[in-house]
């Protein structure tokens, strides 16, 4: 984790935004979900612009330690968030800002990005994580959003696409792949290997078992294109902007690309515990054939899989830490190992 000064984010924002010229008045840490590296923190920045003393905008920054990860293994860089960013600018509208990444360390010692001044401050941000947990959302409201995120990704899942599946990088792999189940294998036995060493508690064994069965049956071999999937992308990374009388009035997404790859649009997080009006939104997008993903019995233990990794990405990101991401990712694995015992792969 990376804590910066006040004093160091003022100096970020006077090189990004020589007109306006912000003041900082307040900086806070946004505690990332599913979403959380070690190595990347979040913070949203009150600003007071020109001659004001009050806040009357905000800006989301992301710090990198810069603490690179072996090639093809997650966390992605902080270096490519704005390639996959404009991807997403690119092909879909989903209302996500053109950042400003600072690799030269000459404003403070790390890699950092940080995104367009928003016209409202902190107080009337909340995450929608939060929204739900305070039970603020009237039902008509839950609806509206829930159908507006199925939307976008369905948008996301059908307009950014890839020829080969796998981690994002800046240029063409030399040995790109083409096969998802080969991919997917790769990526969870990656983090299998970290959590054996971890968490020996955990039932690795067992999950390596139930993997070569599922292997052997093809379970992951039925994706044929490679989309952009945001993977731990969440309600804890979907910002919602209230005005001062507490109306709803729009959405902030926190720039967390991180573990974003290119592969099965089943592996997306939001589909855990999807609404009604979200897989409507979804349908609408992408259509009754394309939007049928967890439909068959062998579709729902691919799910279970899915979460598997999930689990194992918020267990190793956080070593020893302990939070509610860490006890959800416990009881998913111990669950999940008695469910895949049986579950059908064909």
């Amino acid at each position: 984790m990376t804590a910066i000064s006040i004093e160091q984010a003022q100096a970020i924002v006077a090189k990004a935004f020589l007109e306006s010229a912000p003041t900082i008045t307040s900086i806070s840490e946004i505690p990332h979900g599913y979403s959380f590296t070690s190595s990347q923190t979040s913070y949203i920045l009150d600003l007071a612009l020109g001659s004001n003393v009050d806040a009357t905008h905000s800006s989301f920054l992301v710090v990198s330690t810069d603490d690179a990860s072996p090639s093809g293994s997650l966390p992605n860089s902080l270096s490519l968030f704005p390639q996959l960013l404009n991807t997403i600018r690119s092909n879909t509208s989903i209302p996500i800002p053109s950042p400003i990444l600072d690799e030269t360390r000459s404003v403070i010692p790390h890699t950092y990005l940080i995104t367009p001044i928003y016209p409202i401050v902190s107080t009337h941000l909340i995450s929608l994580a939060q929204a739900r947990e305070s039970a603020i959302l009237s039902a008509q409201q839950s609806a509206v959003i829930d159908l507006q995120l199925g939307q976008w990704l369905g948008e996301l899942h059908k307009g950014a696409q890839n020829d080969y599946f796998g981690l994002p990088s800046a240029t063409t792999p030399a040995d790109p792949s083409y096969d998802w189940q080969d991919t997917f294998v790769a990526l969870l036995e990656e983090q299998l290997d970290l959590a054996a060493t971890r968490h020996p508690e955990l039932p690795i064994d067992g999950f390596r078992a139930t993997l070569g069965r599922a292997i052997s049956a093809f379970l992951w071999s039925d994706v044929d294109v490679p989309s952009l999937v945001w993977f731990t992308g969440s309600p804890d990374d979907v910002f919602l902007a209230f005005t001062p009388s507490g109306q709803f009035s729009a959405f902030a997404l926190l720039p967390a690309f991180a573990h974003a790859v290119w592969g099965d649009p089943l592996l997306e997080t939001f589909f855990i515990g999807a609404s009604n009006a979200f897989w409507e939104g979804y349908r609408a997008v992408r259509g009754e054939q394309d939007s049928a993903i967890m439909v068959f019995p062998r579709q729902r233990t691919k799910r279970v899989w899915y979460d598997v990794f999930l689990a194992l990405v918020v267990l190793n990101q956080r070593d020893k830490m302990s939070d509610d991401k860490t006890s959800w990712a416990l009881d998913c694995l111990h669950k999940s190992a008695e469910t895949l015992k049986n579950a059908p792969v064909s």
